[in-house]
């Protein structure tokens, strides 16, 4: 029960980009259209569980024995890059998904909220399959969000707000209040 609620905490109550505001400007930006959002936030699951994982596991079994645990941060950038060029590799192998893929590598490579799971695992002295349930969360819960942005820009799109909210302003003020939605699950204790 207890990996359920660590799963259901990384998703909605404790959300790495409306909570923590991890990830905020790649899921702002990477959401023009609900199937983008589905593969970005679907690319940085896989990268969030197979990187942090690694990542994770590096820390617990290496850094941490041998006392070098400051070396968490470049190992896991390094992980996360390699993690990205073998779904490079995997994704040259077809044109659609190579094609789907490459407008979302940059955006996966420095998204925060892969090496934000990694840390918080690591605070919180997490067991290996609460910390793969966590970064699972974080990248559902990123993916969500996305989601969220993606419907805010369409809604944003056939409105027509006063001039000076027009662009930037309006989706920041539209942005703030899905936090702000998102806030309300900060009463759920998981």
């Amino acid at each position: 029960m207890e990996y359920v609620l660590i799963l259901l905490a990384a998703i909605l109550a404790d959300n790495f980009v409306f909570v923590r505001f991890l990830g905020i400007e790649q899921a702002l930006a990477s959401a023009k259209k609900p199937s983008s959002a589905l593969i970005g936030g679907g690319l940085v699951t896989a990268v969030s569980v197979v990187a942090g994982g690694l990542t994770y596991l590096l820390y617990v079994l290496v850094l941490s024995a041998l006392q070098i645990s400051f070396l968490t941060l470049p190992v896991g950038v390094l992980l996360i890059a390699a993690a990205v060029a073998g779904l490079e590799i995997v994704a040259s192998k077809t044109e659609k998904l190579n094609e789907a893929m490459r407008s979302h590598i940059p955006m996966i490579t420095t998204n925060a909220v892969i090496l934000g799971a990694v840390f918080l695992a690591i605070e919180q002295e997490m067991t290996l399959g609460a910390a793969l349930l966590l970064f699972l969360g974080a990248g559902i819960g990123y993916t969500l969000a996305a989601l969220v942005f993606t419907s805010i820009r369409d809604r944003l799109e056939h409105c027509a707000p006063p001039a000076a909210f027009a662009g930037i302003p309006m989706t920041i003020l539209a942005a703030a209040l899905a936090v702000m939605a998102f806030s309300g699950f900060a009463g759920l204790h998981f």
